[in-house]
């Protein structure tokens, strides 16, 4: 299965995830988000992968720098 979802965000901050998820949200930008928090080791190995699909990956990109994170 093809896959037309870029990764427009990867870090291990709650608090920046969620600022870009809203930011997109009030963009009227869809996205898709991949918690891959191992609840074994929390705090050690948290990622959160945020993707948008490609024909909205340079407005999601212009959101994300626009934050200054």
């Amino acid at each position: 299965m093809e896959t037309n979802r870029k990764k427009v965000f990867s870090g291990t901050s709650q608090v920046q995830a969620m600022g870009f998820k809203n930011a997109l949200e009030s963009a009227d930008i869809e996205f898709y988000e991949q918690d891959k928090s191992d609840s074994s080791y929390v705090g050690l190995f948290d990622e959160i992968q945020i993707y948008v699909e490609s024909k909205n990956e340079a407005s999601a990109l212009a959101v994300l720098k626009s934050l200054k994170y």
